[in-house]
């Protein structure tokens, strides 16, 4: 493979007119890709593109030399049934605004399954039609695995809508949280997933896991970062190699079977901002370790 490519999230709590000094920092840290939450600013409006907007940011992204993948916005979910259409037109809005924008990969999340069939359904059928429409867009979308939701089952997702352009992004986080909770191997999980991996996110934690992310999702969100932090409660979003997560065997098992995607860090990185360089340098310095480079 080519030299591999070191990403990071896009700053956290980002405002339209502070976008273009976050991805100039993002540069500066020497970070070769940022991804971008579709949320982030106002790009859809009621379920449709906002050309103006998608505008403004094509402008400032084109400023810099950095390569930039997708994250779906917030409150995608596509197992409402109530509100199943605008959900829908909301995904397709999202895979238009990558194509635009000149993103050529997309985070979905899986979130947690339902034990109603026709939700389910539902959210697998919608799946499928996404990835056709995608195709046709140059957009790889990627289902990613969370926290509250067992692995297997995103693995699953994507045998079964069986499209090249639909495959896996591992979130080794949320990975070394789900397989403590729920049971299982980390290790063992990560040899599961990594045939199927194209994006990795990579973050940290001390895996234990936050019984309230899955009891009070809204109380959940309300709770402090940092104490969150120092109680090392859940899905704590550390930089990469700062916590209990063995990285580099994720590195090794993903080099196995030719992973040539990116390794995007996705930590909470406003948090660690005198950091930012050093972080980058010190991902870089294990994934080329491991890839020879």
């Amino acid at each position: 493979m080519n030299t591999p490519m070191i990403g990071i999230n896009a700053i956290n709590g980002i405002r339209p007119e502070e976008l273009e000094h976050a991805v100039k920092t993002v540069a500066e840290f020497g970070f070769d890709c940022m991804e971008f939450n579709l949320s982030s600013v106002p790009l859809i409006v009621g379920g449709q593109v906002c050309p103006r907007m998608v505008e403004y940011v094509k402008e400032i992204f084109e400023k810099f030399p950095l390569k930039y993948t997708g994250h779906i916005g917030g409150g995608l979910n596509l197992r409402d049934l109530q509100e199943h259409d605008l959900h829908r037109a909301v995904l397709k809005s999202s895979i238009d605004i990558c194509q635009m924008l000149g993103i050529d990969r997309l985070t979905l999340h899986f979130e947690n399954a339902s034990p109603i069939e026709r939700e389910e359904k539902a959210f697998f059928d919608a799946h499928v039609e996404a990835a056709d429409y995608a195709k046709d867009k140059g957009v790889l979308l990627l289902i990613e695995n969370i926290e509250i939701e067992d692995y297997r089952k995103v693995i699953d997702m994507v045998r079964r809508v069986d499209r090249d352009n639909f495959k896996m992004t591992l979130d080794i986080g949320h990975l070394n949280l789900s397989t403590r909770y729920f049971g299982g191997d980390f290790k063992q999980a990560v040899r599961e997933c990594a045939p199927y991996v194209r994006h990795l996110h990579m973050s940290d934690n001390t895996g234990r896991f936050e019984k309230m992310r899955l009891e009070n999702f809204a109380m959940y969100k309300t709770l402090n970062m940092g104490v969150r932090i120092a109680f090392g409660a859940g899905d704590i979003h550390l930089p990469p190699l700062w916590g209990d997560i063995p990285t580099r065997f994720v590195i090794e098992t993903l080099k196995e079977h030719d992973y040539s995607g990116i390794f995007l860090c996705e930590y909470e990185n406003e948090l660690y901002i005198p950091f930012g360089k050093d972080i980058q340098q010190e991902v870089r310095a294990a994934v080329n370790d491991v890839y020879g480079q």
